[in-house]
């Protein structure tokens, strides 16, 4: 009998002291996993009307729920592609200028997917006290554009289109937070910029003013990158994507909701977020022709937007990573190898 007791007592230290152990083990585990749960910080550099999709997926928790606690910095595309290169953001939405215009061999970086694209998102406003009241009638006026970015692109796609020689226009090169001063002194007779941009000034104007609009002569789109010889920016390169699909479902399924989130960040009135919503196609993808659309733009750099950082075309094609976003939407990835 005595033998069984001291069995029994045996048996009820050690019970005790595997609950201690255990408990223990329990407490690391559990101090381990907040470890490896604390969320990337991750930030997120944009230009104009970009971050949409960034915006959806930070105001409904989609990144967070993903591991990454994310800032959104609202700039311009050159300012936030610039960004990401220069290691102050993590990823950059941007339009393609400043895309062509960097050299992948100083300066390495991806490309992850497109996230909207938008064919009506530059415009002309003139003055039509200057006599400008046609496309024809800015012969011989003074354009103000911002030299190699879209709303120069878009000045020469419009004169090409309505008969005017390169001569005939006077394109003044100038920042485009003079444009509206320069307009409203008369320095220059028009400028060429975003769509909103070109709207506040002709809501200024009023009935001295004239806007041109020319739907489809100039796609833009908003394209995700990031530095490949950062870790932490591929290890977050994942959980960014699926963020961003979900911001793309919800944005499909709940329009309303969508665009009131993305028009209080942005400050947009109900008409602007509506015309955006009606021109701009909203969709995480990688499609094949957004590298014949590069190509483009780079020899329009080089001719008429200011020499691109390589003497040589890059292959746009190698520089894009589409195993990522295929892994998570495949039917939206069509880009084939060359």
């Amino acid at each position: 009998m005595h033998y069984h007791s001291g069995n029994r007592r045996c048996v009820a230290v050690g019970l005790v002291l595997l609950g201690l152990i255990f408990g223990c083990k329990q407490s690391e585990d559990k101090a381990q996993h907040k470890q490896q749960a604390a969320p990337f910080a991750v930030t997120f550099c944009h230009g104009s009307v970009t971050d949409i999709l960034p915006r959806i997926a930070l105001e409904q928790g989609y990144f967070r729920e993903e591991g990454l606690s994310v800032t959104l910095k609202d700039l311009d595309g050159k300012q936030a592609f610039e960004g990401m290169l220069q290691g102050e953001c993590n990823f950059a939405v941007s339009g393609v200028p400043p895309i062509v215009l960097a050299d992948p061999q100083r300066t390495p970086f991806i490309i992850l997917a497109t996230l909207m694209s938008d064919d009506d998102s530059t415009r002309i406003i003139a003055r039509r006290d200057r006599g400008i009241v046609t496309p024809q009638d800015l012969k011989g006026k003074r354009i103000g554009v911002k030299k190699g970015v879209l709303g120069h692109l878009f000045l020469d796609l419009f004169m090409m289109k309505h008969g005017l020689a390169q001569n005939e226009v006077t394109q003044v090169f100038m920042e485009p937070e003079t444009f509206q001063a320069a307009l409203a002194s008369g320095e220059i007779d028009g400028f060429s910029m975003t769509t909103r941009m070109v709207n506040v000034a002709a809501k200024a104007l009023g009935d001295k003013g004239v806007v041109f609009a020319e739907p489809g002569l100039n796609l833009i789109h908003g394209i995700l990158t990031t530095r490949s010889n950062i870790p932490l920016n591929l290890q977050a390169t994942p959980g960014v994507l699926r963020a961003l699909v979900r911001a793309e479902q919800y944005a499909k399924e709940e329009p309303a909701a969508a665009k009131g989130v993305v028009a209080k960040a942005a400050q947009f009135s109900s008409r602007e977020i509506e015309e955006i919503w009606g021109r701009t196609i909203i969709e995480v993808a990688l499609a094949n022709s957004l590298f014949a659309h590069l190509e483009d733009q780079y020899r329009w750099q080089m001719e008429r937007g200011g020499a691109a950082a390589s003497a040589n075309m890059p292959n746009y094609l190698a520089l894009v990573s589409p195993e990522y976003l295929r892994a998570i939407k495949p039917d939206s990835v069509s880009v084939t190898n060359r």
